[in-house]
């Protein structure tokens, strides 16, 4: 077997995350395959980026209520695949006090108003926060990015570029840190040329960007010594359980012999 024919390993920002909060949960959901928890809060996430993608895609000029239509097209359809699986939404998680399926009716609603309040601000507030348009063409919307950094493959998309900066829109809360809006920055510029030290969250929940980040810091060298020891661990099989309250919304909590139920 040559070595071109080999299949190396990709990482994603999403994996780095997930393993470093917890290297078992990595191992059970990525390696083992385990049955994951389904949860209304993913099929909400998947729908609302599918509708603003959408409406960006149609040069900012579909209506609100054909882009609220691709939310419930995606809402739906995502929601159908995990209970193909899942059926009994028992066994859905719950968020605060709603269940499994009033869970996913309630988002359904929230979703919709979200979706208005996304076109509300570009149309407004954010008219002149444009989509930055590749050197071939390419609108920056779900860009997908596939850099090599010292021998470790790196993908990923970046929800838009705005006016040059890396956003992520978040129906959930943003990030600790800024390791995800970093590792965009040297995505930009190792294939696409751009340079660029700030990025931001688009919040779901507040209809607006939230500050921009600085991210200078984020270097290509620290970016590729993070993925690189991410590589490290994962080839060396280092996957000790991180106990702490994230277990209590671990997806494959079930097939974990370290939770305590």
């Amino acid at each position: 077997m040559t070595e071109a024919s080999v299949k190396r390993p990709r990482y994603s920002v999403s994996q780095h995350k997930q393993y470093r909060q917890c290297p078992q949960q990595w191992y059970l959901q990525r390696k083992v395959r385990a049955w994951q928890r389904p949860a209304a809060w993913l099929a909400h996430g998947t729908a609302v980026h599918a509708a603003a993608e959408f409406w960006e895609r149609s040069v900012r000029t579909a209506s609100v209520a054909d882009a609220q239509a691709e939310f419930a097209r995606v809402y739906a359809a995502t929601l159908a695949e995990d209970m193909e699986e899942t059926p009994n939404l028992e066994y859905w998680f719950s968020s605060g006090p709603y269940g499994g399926a009033a869970d996913i009716e309630r988002r359904f609603g929230i979703g919709l108003e979200q979706v208005a309040k996304y076109i509300e601000y570009y149309t407004g507030k954010g008219k002149d926060e444009a989509i930055w348009i590749t050197p071939d063409g390419t609108p920056a919307i779900e860009l997908r990015f596939d850099i090599e950094l010292d021998g470790v493959s790196i993908i990923g998309y970046i929800d838009q570029v705005v006016n040059g900066e890396a956003r992520d829109i978040k129906t959930g809360q943003p990030p600790k840190d800024t390791f995800q809006l970093g590792t965009y920055k040297v995505a930009l510029e190792e294939q696409w040329g751009l340079k660029s030290d700030q990025g931001s969250y688009w919040l779901a929940k507040f209809a607006r960007p939230v500050r921009t980040f600085d991210v200078t810091d984020w270097t290509k060298e620290r970016v590729t010594d993070e993925f690189g020891r991410l590589h490290e661990d994962i080839t060396a099989e280092r996957f000790d359980p991180v106990i702490g309250d994230h277990c209590q919304r671990c997806p494959v909590a079930n097939a974990c012999p370290f939770f305590a139920r």
